[in-house]
Order: structure tokens, then C-alpha cells, then sequence
């Protein structure tokens, strides 16, 4: 039995990827920053973390639909995969 493994990405899907992956990679900066200067320097950090907070929680709507959408896509795809495959 052998296995094709190639994906292909139609001009939507590498667009939308394209111009979410900033916004990701944004995100998840952001959130590494926040923990290493709360953890390495908490008194300085502290009086600001209200507003730090709320400028992570901007960013985390879109971020997380982007990866539930890409989730969902990768299930529905192994799901076709799995059902039609099978010889």
C-alpha cells in the first residue's frame, strides 16, 4: 500500500496564511515577552499588566479562529482521507 503525501493550498488558503501568519507569529511574541519580563522583573512589570493584558487578549480572538479554522480543515481532510482511501 502506498501513501501520497503531498498537500496542496489553493490562492485563498496561501493568502489567508500569508496574512495571518504575522499576526501569529505577533501573538506568540508577545505572549513570550510578556511572561519572561513579568517573571524577570515583577515590580517593574506589575503597575502595567492590566494594559499589557488587555493588548494580548486583542490579538487572541483572531488567532484562535485562524487555528480552529486550520484545525477543523486538517480533521475534515484526514476524516476524506481515512474514508475514501482505504483499498
Amino acid at each position: 500500500m502506498k501513501v501520497k503525501t503531498s498537500t496542496t493550498l489553493t490562492g485563498t488558503e496561501f493568502l489567508t496564511i500569508l496574512f495571518v501568519w504575522p499576526l501569529l507569529m505577533g501573538f506568540t511574541c508577545l505572549g513570550i515577552i510578556i511572561c519572561w519580563r513579568t517573571l524577570s522583573n515583577p515590580t517593574e512589570v506589575a503597575p502595567e499588566l492590566d494594559i499589557i493584558l488587555v493588548a494580548f487578549s486583542i490579538f487572541s480572538a483572531p488567532v484562535t479562529a485562524f487555528v480552529a479554522t486550520l484545525g477543523q480543515r486538517l480533521i475534515s481532510e484526514k476524516k476524506q482521507g481515512s474514508a475514501g482511501g482505504e483499498e
